[in-house]
C-alpha cells in the first residue's frame, strides 16, 4: 500500500475532520469542510476543500447508524459558472482511494474547473469514509503447488467470510454498502451543497455508478462524460471479449516486423503455454515480497491465464508478447514475479466485495459466463475469484433492475480503448444504445489505462466537452491514437 505517499494528506484531513465517533456527531455537524492550498502544474496555488456529511448506513432502517462520506470541491471563479462536475472513483475500494491520493491529482482537477465546481466523492466504506470496511486481516495462497480456481476460491471464501464476521460483530448493516446506495450519497451530497443539475465524470466503476444515478435521477443530470465505461449490466465480464482482446493482440503481432519472424501466431503460443503448465506445472526460484529471500513457487495453467487476463485489459498487454516468447524458451521469471504478488499477503475491502456481488449478473447472463468459459482460452479468469464468496455476504441483488432498459436525451460522451479487455469496446457500444444522440471516442490500441497512455490527447476534449455551452453541438473526433509500442525484448 503507498502509505508514505499520502502522509501529508492524512495529516490534514486528521485535523480537518477529527477522529470523533461517527455516532456522537451532533445534527448541526451533518456537513463539514476545511480549505487546503494546494498548487497548478505551473505553481499557482489554489484552494481545494475537503468535507464530509454524515448519512445512513442503511437508507431503509430508520435507526440505521451513521457513516461519514467525504468529498473534495475546487470553486471554480466563473462569473456564470455551468452545472458541477461530479467525478466518480473507479474500483470499487481502491486502496489507495481517490481522496487519499487527492494531493497528486487536484492540479489536474484544477484544470476542469475553467466552467465549473469540480467535486470528488469518495466511496462509502473505502479510504477516508468512517468506517472503513477493510478487512483486518491479510491472506496467502500456497506456494508449493500450482493456483487453481477451486483453491483460490476456498482460501478466498473463508477471507471474506471471517472478515464479514468481523464487522457484523461491530454491528455494521453490509446490506447498505451497494450502489444504489451510493447514488443516493451522490444526491444528499448534491442537495447539500446546494446545486440543482450536475454533470457526471467517471471510468470503470465510476461509469456504472453515474449510469445508475442517471437512471435514478435524470433529471438531475445535465450531462455525462464516461472513460473506459462499465454500464449498467457489466459487473460480471463476458468471458467471450476477453478472447477478442486476445485475438486482436495475435493480430498486431503478427503485423510487428520485430516479433513476426518469431511468433508466427501469439494465440497459439498461449495456448501452448497453457497446456504445457496444465499437463507439466513449473517450479520457478523468486524473490518473496516479504521477506526478500528467494523461494520456490510452483505455477500452474490458472497462474497464467489469470495473470495474462489482467495484463490484458492494462497497458502492460504491450509486453505479454516478449513475455510469452520467453517463457517458451524456458524463463518463467515474469510470470512468477506476477504470481507471488497475488499469492502473498493479499487484503481486501470488504465495500468492494458487497458492491460487485450487488450489481452482479442476471441469471441469464450468468449462464452465458457459465457456457463461455468453456469455449474460450482464458476461460472465467477475468472475473477471478470475486464472485465466489456472494453467497456469504448480506447485499442486494440489484441486477434484474439494474438490466431493466430506459431511454435517455442526456449528452453523454464515451471514451474507450480498443485493447481493453477489462471495460471492452463492446461495453461502450451497449451504453450508447440507452441515449439517442450519444458521442464516442475510440482511442486505437488504447487500454484500460487511458490516462497513463493518451491523458494529453484526451484532456483537452474532455474540457471542452464539460465547459461547452451546447455540448451536444461540439465536433468530438471519432478516433485517436495511442502508441502501439509493441515491447521485443525486456
Amino acid at each position: 500500500m503507498k502509505r508514505k505517499k499520502i502522509k501529508v494528506l492524512l495529516v490534514v484531513l486528521t485535523f480537518a475532520f477529527g477522529c470523533k465517533d461517527v455516532e456522537k456527531e451532533k445534527q448541526q455537524d451533518a456537513y463539514k469542510t476545511e480549505l487546503v492550498e494546494y498548487k497548478t502544474y505551473q505553481g499557482k496555488s489554489f484552494n481545494g476543500e475537503l468535507g464530509y456529511v454524515n448519512l445512513k448506513e442503511n437508507r431503509e432502517d430508520s435507526l440505521s447508524k451513521s457513516i461519514q462520506v467525504p468529498f473534495f470541491r475546487i470553486k471554480t471563479t466563473a462569473k456564470n459558472p455551468l452545472p458541477p462536475i461530479f467525478v466518480l472513483a473507479g474500483g470499487p475500494g481502491d486502496n489507495p482511494s481517490v481522496l487519499e491520493e487527492i494531493k497528486d491529482i487536484a492540479p489536474l482537477l484544477y484544470e476542469f474547473s475553467s466552467r465549473s465546481d469540480v467535486v470528488v466523492l469518495e466511496q462509502r466504506g473505502n479510504g477516508l469514509s468512517n468506517p472503513n470496511l477493510l478487512c483486518p486481516s491479510n491472506y496467502s495462497l500456497p506456494l508449493d503447488e500450482p493456483l487453481s480456481f477451486d483453491l483460490f476460491a476456498e482460501n478466498y471464501r473463508s477471507y471474506i467470510q471471517n472478515c464479514s464476521n468481523y464487522w457484523q460483530e461491530k454491528n455494521r448493516d453490509l446490506s447498505g454498502y451497494n450502489v444504489i446506495s451510493m447514488v443516493y450519497d451522490i444526491d444528499d451530497i448534491r442537495k447539500t451543497l446546494g446545486y440543482n443539475k450536475i454533470m457526471l465524470f467517471g471510468g470503470s466503476f465510476g461509469s456504472h455508478h453515474a449510469l445508475v444515478y442517471t437512471k435514478q435521477y435524470p433529471y438531475n443530470v445535465d450531462r455525462i462524460l464516461l472513460d473506459s465505461p462499465e454500464g449498467l449490466t457489466h459487473t460480471v465480464k463476458l468471458p467471450v471479449n476477453a478472447d477478442k482482446i486476445l485475438n486482436q493482440l495475435s493480430d498486431l503481432v503478427s503485423q510487428d516486423k520485430n516479433l513476426n519472424h518469431q511468433i508466427s501466431s501469439f494465440k497459439d503460443l498461449v495456448k501452448k503455454q497453457l497446456t504445457l503448465l496444465e499437463s507439466n506445472p513449473i517450479k520457478v526460484e523468486v524473490l518473496h515480497p516479504e521477506t526478500n529471500k528467494q523461494v520456490d513457487i510452483v505455477l500452474g495453467k490458472y497462474d497464467l491465464q489469470l495473470i495474462t487476463a489482467l495484463e490484458l485489459g492494462r497497458k502492460g498487454y504491450r509486453a505479454l508478447p516478449v513475455h510469452y516468447l520467453q517463457m517458451d524458451q524456458g524463463n518463467y521469471t515474469w510470470l512468477a514475479k506476477k504470481a507471488i504478488n497475488i499469492r502473498v499477503n493479499q487484503q481486501e475491502n470488504l465495500m468492494a466485495v458487497l458492491t460487485d456481488c450487488a450489481s452482479g449478473a442476471t441469471k441469464e447472463r450468468r449462464d452465458l459466463v457459465n457456457t463461455q468459459k468453456f469455449e474460450t482460452i482464458l476461460e472465467d479468469a477475468l472475473n477471478n475469484v470475486i464472485f465466489s464468496a456472494c453467497d456469504l455476504i448480506p447485499n442486494k441483488e440489484l441486477a434484474n433492475s439494474l438490466a431493466e432498459d430506459f431511454k435517455s436525451n442526456i449528452p453523454i460522451l464515451l471514451i474507450y480503448g480498443s485493447q481493453d479487455a477489462r471495460t471492452p469496446p463492446e461495453n461502450a457500444y451497449d451504453i450508447a444504445a440507452y441515449f439517442n444522440k450519444p458521442k464516442m471516442l475510440k482511442v486505437e490500441y488504447g487500454s484500460h489505462d487511458l490516462f497513463k497512455e493518451v491523458l494529453d490527447s484526451i484532456k483537452p476534449i474532455m474540457i471542452d466537452y464539460l465547459a461547452s455551452e451546447y455540448p451536444e453541438g461540439l465536433i468530438i473526433p471519432k478516433e485517436i491514437n495511442a502508441k502501439l509500442d509493441l515491447k521485443t525484448e525486456e
